[in-house]
């Protein structure tokens, strides 16, 4: 009787600690299947962010359970066996789940599964090598530590001195070795060496008496704290939020890192779940189905008709490496067609990243190329579809593409002065012009002739202010990006008049009537967007891209297209009877004729007889952040900072841990 009165205690101890020792684990591994989960179904963003909250709050109390009793070692002080097995089985499940995802096996979520796997198995294996021998500084620590370091700072340099002028297989080799050394030396590297400097302290502290150095500890880490704070308020102050979240994020990775918990393989999975969570899709509606339309609106052109910049897109036109004319519901174009009874339907073909080329009929005279994941140039999809509906009014915004918009985005994104790179840009404005006109005389030719036409300009993006909060370019930077949209939409002007077809001037200034410009208002009320960091649908290769990750950057968002669409509907309401096609005068042509032609340095389209300009500008970019050095070693002072003071704050935490004993094992005992 009294041994069973003795058992029960005994077992609902062994249980409580069974479930403290469990507990903690399984809620990290639970919500991250939660987030995995719900980022590869491509849910809306509000469902992702709960799922992101749920992981978080796992995540947050197997972290503090960590950083309370420390890491749990067997009785002679070893990592317990489990550790070690776990480990293994995680990774090798992830290696092997990568590798079916390389050979080809289907499974969209492949990458993100095995990426996750191998994630977690790596951190217990870090937590492994930092365990042994604890309560000790090991010389293999820091030497390890210091020779991952040296060798990642070794592959940066070199990548910088070669990245410039590589090409083909050795760019993308050396992007590769650069992105294994930043994320996977760098990160081992500087777990080895927090631990040894962790332990340093704690030995000194230790010989020192209890309590030694908390005080100046506490100091450091205070003012460090203060510091990285107030940096962070200065930017949100300045409308620079993304620049705040990703300091914060960085210094909290490198706590994390410090603090030899799972925080840092928490805030990794949650970077890898966001990337890979695509935005949700919208199926087509009717209205975009022009099949038996009596006032059939046709929209051609690039990205600024086609809606990019928005949150959503509709099915199928936003996948990387396919289909990417990410044609929105909130383009204006469809809002042009559901605001009244003017337009009945829609033949929506306009497509982001589209140039003149790819509008032109197969069959015509000029150069023509069809798109990724489209079944014909826009033309050819037009002249398809001619007989089963009748056109009251096509709208077409082109010719920015051909000019290089796109590109002089990403090279003022980019450090230095991109209004040093104005003759690649303007020389090339009269190629366009050219480009247009033959394009506009076949989009006339293939549209009844009572059937008007309307050239769209580019909303001038950014106002002309002194200063400029949230936005990181230069005066000089700002001014020439205006003076440019300005140089496109004389040009879009030149090329409609002689093709005779209407030209719509009041969309010039949409964004500036609805006091949605960049400059003008603060960043996040603005009908542009100036960074826009938004993932892609299809292959999971696609969305993780870099170079996927920034094409909603310089387009008009939901508040942009909102603006457009009523700019369009006032001009139309101003225009009850568009004015007929018409043949230029002489006048007009003499204009074109008479103006300057420059020769292009660079070509800005694939057809280009001379070298793309791409080419020039990425060796440009890539020379002003070589030539960012010492702000680079002003950063990685400041990094070194932090990094010492979250070494001196985790010193003070407990070390050893408990000695860990399986819950079952005083079952088995007795």
């Amino acid at each position: 009787m009294h041994g069973d009165e003795s058992a029960g205690p005994a077992g609902r101890r062994d249980v409580r600690g069974m479930l403290m020792w469990w507990g903690p684990r399984a809620l990290f591994v639970v919500g991250a299947v939660v987030l995995v989960v719900e980022s590869s179904r491509g849910v809306p963003l509000p469902e992702l962010y709960g799922a992101l909250g749920f992981f978080g709050v796992c995540s947050a109390v197997f972290v503090g359970r960590q950083l309370g009793v420390g890491h749990e070692r067997d009785p002679g002080g070893r990592i317990p066996r489990w550790l070690l097995r776990a480990a293994g089985l995680l990774s090798t499940a992830g290696v092997v789940v990568l590798v079916l995802h390389l050979v080809g096996v289907e499974g969209d979520a492949l990458p993100l599964v095995g990426s996750v796997l191998l994630l977690l198995g790596l951190g217990w294996f870090v937590e492994a090598w930092r365990g042994i021998d604890p309560g000790r500084p090991r010389r293999p620590l820091v030497l390890w530590g210091v020779a991952l370091m040296a060798l990642t700072a070794l592959v940066a340099v070199i990548a910088a001195l070669v990245l410039p002028r590589a090409k083909g297989g050795l760019y993308t080799g050396l992007l590769i070795t650069l992105g294994a050394a930043l994320f996977v030396l760098l990160p081992l590297g500087l777990n080895l060496l927090s631990e040894w400097g962790v332990r340093l302290l704690r030995t000194r502290r230790s010989a020192a008496g209890p309590g030694a150095g908390v005080g100046v500890v506490g100091i450091l880490g205070l003012v460090v704290t203060a510091g990285v704070v107030l940096s962070c308020l200065w930017l949100v102050q300045q409308d620079r939020v993304p620049a705040a979240v990703l300091v914060a994020a960085a210094l909290l990775l490198l706590a994390a890192i410090v603090s030899n918990t799972h925080a840092d393989v928490a805030l990794v999975l949650a970077g890898l779940c966001l990337l890979a969570a695509a935005p949700p899709e919208h199926r087509l509606p009717q209205a975009l189905d022009p099949a038996g339309g009596q006032r059939v609106l046709v929209a051609l052109g690039d990205s600024y008709m086609s809606g990019e910049g928005a949150s959503s897109y509709y099915e199928g036109t936003d996948d990387g490496g396919g289909n990417e004319c990410r044609r929105s519901p909130s383009a204006y174009a469809v809002g042009l067609a559901a605001a009244g009874p003017r337009f009945d339907r829609v033949l929506f073909l306009a497509c982001s990243g589209a140039r003149t080329y790819n509008v032109n009929p197969r069959s015509g005279a000029g150069h023509s190329r069809v798109q990724p994941g489209e079944p014909a140039t826009q033309l050819d999809q037009l002249n398809s579809l001619a007989s089963t509906f009748h056109p009251a009014l096509v709208i077409v915004a082109l010719g920015g593409n051909d000019a290089g918009f796109a590109i002089l985005g990403e090279a003022c994104l980019a450090p230095g002065d991109c209004e040093t790179r104005r003759p690649l840009f303007v020389n090339n404005l009269p190629k366009v012009r050219q480009d247009l006109i033959a394009t506009y005389r076949s989009l006339r030719q293939a549209v009844p002739a009572d059937v008007p036409i309307v050239a769209v300009p580019y909303p001038q993006p950014i106002a002309a202010a002194g200063s400029c909060s949230g936005v990181a370019l230069t005066k000089a930077e700002r001014d020439f990006i205006r003076t440019f949209v300005e140089q496109i939409d004389t040009t879009v002007r030149q090329a409609a008049d002689t093709a005779g077809i209407t030209y719509m001037a009041d969309m010039k200034d949409s964004f500036a009537t609805h006091r949605l410009q960049l400059c003008e208002r603060r960043k996040r009320a603005a009908g542009v967007n100036f960074v826009g960091i938004e993932t892609v649908n299809g292959l999971a290769s696609q969305r993780f891209s870099p170079a996927k990750w920034l094409h909603n950057s310089l387009h008009p968002n939901e508040r942009g297209h909102a603006a457009m669409r009523d700019t369009f509907t006032t001009w139309l309401d101003a225009h009850p009877e568009l004015v007929a096609p018409r043949t230029p005068t002489g006048q007009e042509q003499a204009t074109v004729a008479s103006a300057a032609e420059p020769e292009p340095l660079c070509g800005m389209t694939d057809d280009a007889v001379t070298a793309h300009c791409k080419v020039q500008l990425r060796a440009w970019e890539l020379e002003q952040v070589r030539g960012g050095w010492p702000w680079l070693l002003l950063v990685l002072f400041g990094l070194g900072l932090v990094w010492a003071a979250s070494v001196a704050v985790f010193s003070l935490l407990p070390g050893g841990g408990r000695s860990y004993r399986d819950p079952g094992s005083s079952a088995r005992a007795r």
